[in-house]
């Protein structure tokens, strides 16, 4: 069995790990003052791992489907990571977060962290034949995700005030 991109398979597999790591970890810390907005958390953890599985899939076994199927690989990987990101902004949304906990500067610096590597990815960056701009960039993002995933173990969930 020939693999297409052997580092960048990779790279995607180390990603999904790491990824579920985190949402392993940020699972354990779970109680009353975090319940909503840890497990959004979560689950943007969870749905980033699939994505980064099936761009695993993607890299590494390309030559193995035929076009349709790649393209359909491709676009469930592409609405995973839109998911894992719509769950990241939920988890941000259901915090309460404040300055002082340092909940900000750790999201703030897994944003940019993210930003730096989307800036990478793009340039098509070859450093050799078999590393690539995509195999730095899932690099950096492992970085970004262990930002987000200190920024969420931080979080609390904002006070419900009942309405009259």
């Amino acid at each position: 069995m020939q693999i297409t991109e052997p580092v960048t398979m990779l790279t995607d597999y180390a990603l999904a790990a790491a990824s579920l790591y985190f949402a392993f970890l940020l699972a354990r810390t779970l109680g009353p003052r975090n319940r909503v907005s840890a497990w959004l958390w979560c689950a943007a953890f969870l749905t980033s791992a699939v994505a980064a599985l099936l761009g695993g899939i993607y890299h590494g076994f390309a030559s193995h489907f035929d076009t349709g199927a790649l393209r359909s690989i491709w676009n469930v990987a592409v609405f995973v990571m839109g998911l894992s990101c719509g769950c990241m902004v939920g988890g941000i949304h259901a915090a309460y977060m404040q300055r002082e906990d340092g909940s900000v500067k750790w999201i703030a610096s897994g944003v940019a962290v993210t930003l730096i590597g989307v800036v990478v990815q793009q340039t098509g960056f070859r450093r050799h034949l078999d590393f690539n701009h995509n195999d730095i960039y899932h690099i950096i993002q492992i970085a970004a995700f262990y930002l987000f995933f200190r920024g969420a173990c931080t979080l609390r969930d904002r006070q419900t005030v009942p309405t009259r």
